[in-house]
């Protein structure tokens, strides 16, 4: 989703546009928009069509890529 560039440029408040999440229904994206940064770890509000599905989190693994859960 994120390489490790466009991890390192995150500010709080961008907004990263993801894959449809159902593109049978359209081509709607997912909608990451950057809540918390820091060095090592970034925190996501995820929305589809407006609506809140919840936060995801970024952070930084051992072998330099990232690693994604929810929160």
């Amino acid at each position: 989703m994120l390489n490790m560039e466009e991890f390192e440029g995150l500010s709080v408040g961008d907004l990263i546009e993801a894959v449809p999440l159902f593109p049978a229904l359209g081509p709607e994206p997912v909608v990451l928009r950057t809540s918390q940064k820091a060095h090592d770890k970034a925190e996501f509000v995820v929305t589809y069509h407006g609506v809140t599905l919840g936060r995801w989190v970024a952070q930084r693994d051992t072998k330099g890529g990232l690693t994604w859960t929810l929160s």
